[in-house]
C-alpha cells in the first residue's frame, strides 16, 4: 500500500524529482525521456493516490458524522413516539371516563325527567278529580257566591272583631292577669299583642275609656317586658303612659306591678292580681277553611 501523502518517503522523492525537473528541462539536451518519464509517472500516481486517500479519509469522517446524526434523530423520534403514545393513552382513558360520567348524568336526568312528568300527570289527574267532586257541591256554590258578592278572604267568629289578619275579642269578665290568659287560651287565642302602631290604635279605639289586660309582663325578669309569644317589647315602639312602668308597690295586695294593661290609649303596669277584662287575639279564619269545615260536617 502506498504511503500517505506528505510522508517522508514521498517528500524526499518529490524533492529529488523537483530538482531533476528544475535542473534539467525536457527540451534541454540533457533530458533523457526513457529514464525520467517513469519517475514522472510514478510521481503523478503518488499524487493521485494521496488525493484519493485524503478523499477516503474525509468521506469516512463525514459518514461517521452522518451516522451519529441519524442515530440522534432516531432516538429523538423514538422518544417523541413514546410521548405521543403516552398522551394518546392518557386522553383515551380520560375520554372513556368522561363518557361514562356523561352517560350516568344522562341516565339520571332522564330518570328525573320521567319522575317529574309522572308527578305532573298525577297532579293534573288529582286536580281534575277535585274539580269533578267540587262541581255542583255546596262548597262550589259558596265559592261562586263569594266571587259575585266579594266575600272577605278572612272572617272571625261571632262577637270577634276582624283587623288585618287577626280577630280580637273584648271580654266582659273581670279576672286577674293569669286567669284572663287562661280564658283566652280556652278560646284558641292569647292575650292581645299590640306591637305595632296600627294594632295599638285599633285596640285603643275599641277599648275607649275602659281598662283591659293585654299580653305583656315582666314576671320572668323585673324590668324586662315581654309579650306572651316570647318576643321582647321593643324600645322606641312603646306606648307607656307618663312615668310608666313604675313598678309601684301595692300595699293592699302586697305585690309589685308586673302585668300590663291598656288604658286611655297608653300602657300601664298593674299588679297581676288586679281584676280587669281582657282582650284576646287569634288568627282570622280563612274562607277556604270554612268550606273544609262544611264538607266535614256533611
Amino acid at each position: 500500500m502506498r504511503g500517505a501523502k506528505g510522508s517522508p518517503r514521498h517528500a524526499g522523492r518529490r524533492e529529488v524529482d523537483d530538482e531533476r525537473v528544475t535542473g534539467r528541462d525536457r527540451d534541454s539536451p540533457d533530458y533523457d525521456e526513457d529514464n525520467d518519464l517513469p519517475d514522472l509517472v510514478m510521481d503523478i500516481e503518488d499524487d493521485v493516490f494521496d488525493e484519493r486517500d485524503e478523499n477516503v479519509e474525509g468521506a469516512s469522517v463525514g459518514y461517521k458524522k452522518t451516522r451519529i446524526m441519524f442515530m440522534a434523530l432516531a432516538i429523538v423520534g423514538l422518544v417523541a413516539c413514546l410521548v405521543l403514545l403516552s398522551l394518546v393513552a392518557y386522553f383515551a382513558a380520560t375520554y372513556a371516563g368522561a363518557t361514562e360520567e356523561l352517560q350516568i348524568a344522562r341516565d339520571s336526568l332522564q330518570n328525573t325527567t320521567e319522575s317529574f312528568l309522572k308527578l305532573q300527570q298525577e297532579a293534573k289527574l288529582k286536580e281534575h278529580l277535585d274539580c269533578t267532586r267540587f262541581k255542583n257541591t255546596t262548597e262550589h256554590w259558596l265559592h261562586l257566591f263569594c266571587e259575585k258578592y266579594e266575600c272577605p278572604s278572612r272572617i272571625c267568629d261571632p262577637g270577634w272583631l276582624l283587623y288585618s289578619r287577626s280577630c280580637f275579642l273584648f271580654t266582659n269578665t273581670r279576672l286577674a292577669w293569669k286567669p284572663s290568659k287562661e280564658l283566652c287560651t280556652s278560646k284558641q287565642a292569647h292575650l292581645a299583642i299590640a306591637n305595632h302602631d296600627q294594632i295599638h290604635n285599633f285596640l285603643s279605639e275599641n277599648a275607649k275609656d275602659k281598662t283591659y289586660w293585654i299580653g305583656m309582663t315582666d314576671l320572668v325578669v323585673e324590668g324586662n317586658w315581654i309579650w306572651v309569644d316570647g318576643t321582647k317589647v321593643r324600645d322606641g315602639i312603646t306606648f307607656w303612659g307618663a312615668g310608666q312602668p313604675d313598678n309601684a308597690w301595692n300595699r293592699t295586695r302586697q305585690a309589685s306591678e308586673n302585668c300590663g294593661v291598656i288604658r286611655q290609649r297608653h300602657w300601664y303596669d298593674e299588679g297581676c292580681d288586679a281584676k280587669f277584662p281582657a282582650i284576646c287575639q287569634k288568627k282570622a279564619i280563612r274562607l277556604h277553611l270554612i268550606f273544609q269545615r262544611m264538607m266535614q260536617l256533611r
